[in-house]
């Protein structure tokens, strides 16, 4: 996960109740000192992360809906957003339900779901957070050049390219998570053949390198890749959104000045530059909220990565379980955030949720139904038909009976 992945700080924290590392004389190299937590707390541990798992599902599942449900939400970023949700699904259900067991749950580090997936849970994982970061990262760019270019079209994310930009993003992350799914396996540890899932980079030897090096240079370059890069492309892209939009009296400055002709057009422009303001604070708590809920972790792996002597600390569970807690929370807020700033999501999740009877709903504002175009399509056609028939008799656009007509716009 981030830096060097979640499941190497699993490996090191469950170190703890091992005994992959004896002395000559078999005793344990590992101090005892370390407070295990008591059984209230393992409840709440498992309370906390089904309700994380659950809320994130739920939450990311109705973004997904909504987004393939109505037609006006189907462009280039909304596709990004779907596959941040997309991400975000697998980290709620791979990495929050499964990633804590044999660290805070099971005082020997038990495995006790298999081989297999011993290599596929800490391979999705990887998969996973890589691709919610450098999703960000593609959402952070769009609105960036929609902000800097706001009157051109050559940058217009659509939905294909939107497609090839997602491809990019999976297959990126499919490659830097690939050694995790060869490198992870099933020992026994050395007093009782307990089964434990843990990093082995055995198979390095056959090629005759340093593996201490390569596997250093491995962890390091995920550290980067996933939250240090990520997060410095954030900060410099959202940068540059205020500055434009503070700094500037009309979104697209001087890439606008042949469209302001007149003073309908200036007005018009100025009310998408206020609006475009009211973006910042929430572009500023995404990147926020990104830095802040992956900081404990990558500050806890990285410490432990350069001094296994904190190992040995009575309180590593309960730091790695609050360092681990926060992270997984970022896949639960996303939601939220889209919900909360986004008119056309909060309407699009009333009316999937009207059935409920604390949800209200009485009619379209900014989406429509999802058939309506198809409507629009077939009575502009009939309507073509009389006209041609009937030249005296123009064609009208609308939808619905004469009591309730719907505009063809969309």
């Amino acid at each position: 996960m981030s830096g060097q992945t979640n499941f190497i700080i699993d490996n090191i924290i469950s170190n703890i109740n091992k005994s992959d590392d004896f002395d000559g004389d078999g005793t344990s190299t590992i101090s005892s000192n370390v407070i295990s937590l008591p059984f209230t707390c393992k409840v709440f541990a498992v309370i906390l992360y089904t309700l994380l798992s659950f809320v994130a599902f739920i939450g990311n599942l109705m973004i997904i809906i909504i987004i393939l449900y109505f037609r006006k939400l189907k462009n280039g970023t909304n596709m990004l957003i779907m596959n941040l949700a997309i991400a975000d699904i697998m980290i709620a259900l791979i990495c929050m339900p499964f990633s804590y067991w044999h660290v805070i749950i099971f005082e020997d580090s038990k495995w006790i779901f298999g081989s297999l997936f011993c290599k596929l849970l800490n391979f999705f994982q990887a998969t996973a957070v890589f691709s919610s970061s450098w999703t960000l990262v593609a959402i952070s760019f769009d609105r960036c050049l929609a902000i800097l270019f706001v009157m051109s079209r050559w940058n217009k994310l659509n939905r294909k390219r939107a497609l090839y930009v997602i491809f990019i993003i999976w297959a990126f992350s499919l490659l830097m998570a690939c050694p995790l799914y060869f490198a992870n396996e099933i020992v026994p540890n050395g007093i009782d053949n307990i089964e434990t899932c843990v990093e082995k980079w055995s198979l390095l030897k056959f090629f005759g390198s340093d593996e201490e090096k390569i596997v250093s240079m491995y962890n390091k370059s995920l550290f980067a890749l996933q939250y240090c890069m990520p997060l410095l492309v954030l900060v410099v892209t959202y940068t540059i959104i205020g500055f434009r939009m503070w700094f500037s009296g009309v979104p697209g400055g001087d890439n606008c000045s042949h469209v302001v002709k007149n003073a309908s057009n200036k007005t018009l422009l100025q009310e998408r530059h206020e609006s475009v303001k009211k973006l910042i604070p929430m572009v500023i708590l995404i990147s926020a909220l990104y830095a802040g809920c992956w900081l404990p972790q990558n500050l806890l792996m990285n410490v432990l990565a350069n001094d296994t002597e904190i190992l040995t600390h009575p309180y590593i569970l309960y730091m790695w379980w609050i360092a681990h807690t926060i992270a997984m929370f970022h896949s639960v807020v996303n939601p939220f955030i889209y919900y909360c700033q986004n008119k056309r999501m909060r309407e699009g999740l009333r009316y999937l949720l009207r059935w409920l009877p604390c949800v209200s709903f009485s009619e379209f504002k900014l989406l429509s139904y999802p058939n309506q175009r198809g409507l629009c399509s077939q009575r502009m056609y009939f309507n073509m038909i009389s006209y041609n028939v009937n030249s005296e008799k123009k064609p009208t656009m609308v939808v619905g009976s004469s009591q309730s007509k719907t505009s063809c716009s969309y």
